[in-house]
């Protein structure tokens, strides 16, 4: 390996993470306390979460980190597609040709606090205790973004010993995907690697994310025809005929493969909105199901089996409803089910080097997959072998009380730096 005898050993780079403990503690925090809540603007007519004005607001996270960066002498640049919801690319090698250029992308953006009262203090006033730093954002995706940062201010010390190229990459808009962040970079060219980590599916670090589900959500729509309620017979019920349709759906298995890593789909109904008033009749309804579906399956194919089912349940012809016979009074309904959003399932193999080179700094973690989706979908999907791997514990991810270790933070640091060498010293 091209310029490993240069290199500082583990237990050097460790100590340098050690010595950071305070760094990584104080920026978590102050970047914690800016609210970069993310929601979709029309689920919040009245105002956004928090005390939001907009979605996101991730700019003010990197206008945070730009100022460090500088303090380093680290090259970076700002971009984005909305103003305000600025993402950060900076890079650390020499850049030569032939080197593999390694990238860990983290998210600025967190979900919203929800109820106050489930909180056992201010979600958006972080703080340290006892060894464990709480608040809206430490364990996802602020902690461990910060923890990425300082293997950054670690590999700056060490350039020299890099040929290749490291990028840290802080990047809104993670948890709704509006297409301001990873997809913007992608579509203009920004994003350029061989290999990258994704530290945002917490698992103690013991954990390798190499696949991740596809997730296709389904929106089913019932029409009847609107009555007064005291004739209730001269209308067609939507909320009844979409009754039916979802006690089939109970039983429903949909066909796949079952896969080696991600096993098989799952199946959520997630939504439902349908009538008017209490006396009239409703004439219309609608669900939406979340569905995670693997290898094998297409949303087409999963969009094709949900409509047959909700056209049998209707006809009386499924084991949910045979008993009763066709719906009663539902000769006119009709139910339609329509694709809203796709997302592709990915996967690394697990031989890949990224992954064979997180087993050697992590070597009591395991390979696993996801049913929830992650910046590595996309990545993988434009070819880069892209693997999740993070710090933190996952019971309080999107929970109230929030909360993360500082040591795993400052061991992430050390090893996510220790990584990033091994591989930037390596010839493509």
């Amino acid at each position: 390996m091209t310029g490993k005898a240069s290199s500082p050993d583990a237990g050097a780079i460790q100590e340098e993470a050690r010595a950071l403990r305070g760094f990584i503690v104080d920026l978590t925090l102050r970047i914690c306390r800016e609210r970069t809540v993310n929601y979709m603007a029309e689920d919040f007519p009245g105002g956004g979460p928090d005390g939001m004005t907009s979605p996101g607001q991730e700019g003010k996270v990197a206008a945070v980190l730009g100022g460090e960066l500088k303090k380093l002498g680290v090259p970076f640049t700002t971009h984005a597609k909305v103003p305000g919801r600025d993402n950060l690319l900076a890079t650390v090698g020499q850049k030569k040709p032939g080197y593999r250029h390694m990238l860990v992308l983290l998210h600025t953006d967190t979900v919203p606090s929800g109820a106050p009262s489930d909180w056992r203090f201010p979600p958006f006033d972080p703080f340290e205790e006892g060894g464990r730093m709480f608040g809206r954002g430490v364990l996802d995706d602020k902690g461990p973004l910060v923890s990425a940062f300082a293997a950054l201010r670690i590999l700056k010390q060490h350039e020299a010993a890099i040929p290749g190229a490291f990028t840290f990459g802080a990047v809104g808009d993670e948890e709704v995907g509006i297409g301001v962040g990873l997809p913007y970079l992608i579509e203009q060219g920004l994003i350029r690697c061989t290999d990258a980590v994704i530290p945002d599916i917490a698992g103690n670090m013991k954990e390798v994310n190499v696949a991740e589900k596809g997730r296709v959500l389904l929106k089913v729509r019932a029409r009847g025809k609107q009555a007064h309620a005291m004739e209730p017979s001269k209308g067609v019920n939507a909320i009844h005929a979409m009754s039916r349709f979802l006690v089939a759906l109970e039983k429903l298995a949909l066909r796949h493969t079952v896969h080696p890593i991600l096993g098989g789909p799952t199946l959520n109904t997630g939504l439902i909105r349908g009538g008017i008033a209490p006396n009239a009749v409703p004439a219309d309804c609608e669900a939406t199901l979340d569905i995670r579906y693997v290898p094998g399956q297409t949303a087409e194919g999963i969009r094709a089996e949900i409509q047959a089912l909700a056209d049998a349940a209707l006809a009386g012809k499924t084991p949910a409803a045979a008993a009763d016979g066709p719906a009663a009074g539902l000769a006119e309904a009709r139910l339609a089910v329509e694709i809203q959003q796709n997302a592709l399932p990915c996967e690394v193999s697990p031989e890949a080097p990224i992954v064979r080179r997180i087993l050697r700094h992590a070597p009591d973690a395991r390979v696993i997959g996801s049913g929830g989706g992650t910046f590595a979908k996309d990545l993988v999907l434009m070819g880069v072998d892209a693997v999740g791997w993070s710090p933190g514990d996952e019971a309080t991810y999107h929970q109230p009380n929030e909360e993360i270790e500082v040591d795993q933070l400052v061991t992430y640091a050390g090893r996510l730096a220790c990584l990033a060498l091994e591989i930037t010293n390596e010839k493509v």
